[in-house]
């Protein structure tokens, strides 16, 4: 078996990257997906990875460690993502825009490194972290450090503390991402006409699906059958 057919036949390896939106500054998730379509664009505009946790307390905002977030969970389970999750920073609404892992890695998205900080665990994150400290002593740019750290995060458990989010197996675009030519927009299903006019108004190819939906729905839909050829009652 090549690794091409390996990879086609596992089941928990997505084809696809999904971008979730969510309320952001007093816009709702519904409409930064309306936006992101508008504009074709996906704005960074948070700061993620080890430097935000130093940065954010002074007061300071640095733009190279500003991300466009992505997961690589299979599509059939994206409900999941949009459910309410305990000690979760943020919550997301059933908004979504999904392109090819392909495209993705040609375009420059990259997995983020996850850093176990639970307790008795030191290695690595030690690391990274006296790496940060002298980065902002310096006061000074080191394109280096700017570059890989928007692309590493923390997981673990401690007395104070619980983040435990490795599952979501993050991808990361530093800066504004340009949407490709054809995309999969998420939606609830009452929704999906305003957002098919959505696409075709920006230019963009694609379809769009409600994250809830199961797997064989998700196909069906894709494929082209209306509701009324799919559904079992």
């Amino acid at each position: 078996m090549n690794i091409t057919e390996l990879l086609n036949r596992r089941s928990d390896l997505s084809t696809f990257l999904v971008h979730l939106t969510r309320e952001f500054k007093g816009t709702s998730a519904r409409d930064n997906l309306n936006n992101i379509l508008k504009l074709r664009t996906i704005e960074a505009r948070t700061m993620y990875g080890p430097l935000k946790n130093r940065l954010e307390p002074a007061g300071k905002n640095l733009d190279s460690q500003k991300c466009v977030c992505f997961t690589e969970t299979p599509l059939e389970y994206t409900y999941l993502l949009v459910a309410r999750i305990e000690n979760r920073q943020f919550e997301f609404g059933p908004y979504a825009v999904a392109i090819t892992k392909r495209v993705a890695r040609k375009r420059g998205i990259n997995p983020i490194w996850y850093l176990d900080i639970t307790p008795g665990h030191p290695w690595l994150a030690q690391n990274v972290d006296r790496l940060a400290d002298r980065f902002l002593a310096n006061n000074s740019s080191d394109f280096d450090v700017e570059g890989l750290f928007p692309f590493i995060d923390h997981m673990g458990t401690g007395e104070n503390y619980k983040k435990e989010f490795w599952w979501e197996r993050e991808w990361r675009y530093q800066g504004d991402f340009l949407l490709p030519d054809t995309v999969i927009c998420l939606c609830p299903e009452d929704e999906i006409e305003y957002f098919a006019a959505s696409l075709k108004a920006a230019g963009l190819a694609g379809s769009c699906i409600d994250p809830h939906w199961s797997l064989e729905k998700i196909i069906a839909r894709l494929a082209g059958f209306d509701s009324s050829e799919i559904d079992v009652v």
